[in-house]
């Protein structure tokens, strides 16, 4: 992975405060946090600071293209800035990957993902990302790397794949729904007295309740 692409983590904690932001400006720039990744949203947020400030972390700096990755909240998401993406740097709950050719970029997002979650289930046995692995373990990482041509052939089988899969998931929720109403309906018909015909040889039910208890009152007109 590490031939791939370039990989930055965010700015030490005391690097970048709340103390440096400032009201947005037309001279400021944005900085960039975890929930930008999460919710695929580069629009978000409303951190900002100085040129100053963000000359001495240019570091950090985002451009067009860039993949951003959530290092807190639900770890492991992605996002890659749209081209109109508004200059400004990543935060400390962000790690960022330029990738030397974006031919690659949806190949790369797929392994990049399969990596992430096999270190999850290697840890902890599930598939919760707990962390993001240091860049030494990251950038040791291989990633089979077909043509082009076979990259997107790939990526064409998973997707059918995965539309399938989710056609299953929703097909379970709305059996669960179906069920539950299923179940509500039978108690409906079985408490009107409307889920078995109604035999008029029947013991009426206003007989059956005295034999019950004897002191109850009847309330109701209709027998059965």
């Amino acid at each position: 992975m590490g031939d791939l692409a370039f990989y930055k983590k965010g700015p030490f904690g005391s690097s970048l405060t709340k103390a440096m932001f400032v009201p947005k400006s037309n001279d400021t720039y944005k900085v960039y946090e975890q929930k930008n990744a999460i919710q695929k949203d580069n629009t978000l947020g409303s951190y900002f600071i100085t040129k100053e400030k963000y000359d001495s972390l240019i570091g950090f700096a985002i451009q067009p293209y860039d993949i951003i990755v959530s290092c807190a909240g639900t770890i492991g998401e992605t996002y890659v800035l749209p081209q109109n993406s508004q200059e400004g740097i990543i935060n400390q709950a962000l790690m960022l990957i330029r990738l030397y050719s974006r031919e690659i970029e949806q190949f790369y997002l797929l392994y990049f993902d399969f990596i992430l979650k096999e270190e999850a289930y290697k840890e902890s046995k599930g598939t919760a990302i707990k962390n993001i692995p240091p860049f030494d373990v990251l950038k040791g990482f291989h990633i089979p790397l077909p043509p082009i041509s076979e990259q997107q052939r790939i990526l064409k089988e998973i997707e059918h794949w995965f539309s399938l899969i989710d056609i299953i998931e929703r097909g379970k929720d709305d059996l669960q729904t179906t069920i539950k109403q299923a179940k509500s309906k039978i108690l409906d018909l079985a408490i009107h007295g409307k889920l078995v015909p109604q035999d008029p040889n029947d013991e009426p039910a206003s007989e059956l309740l005295k034999r019950i208890n004897p002191k109850a009152e009847v309330t109701c007109d209709n027998g059965h």
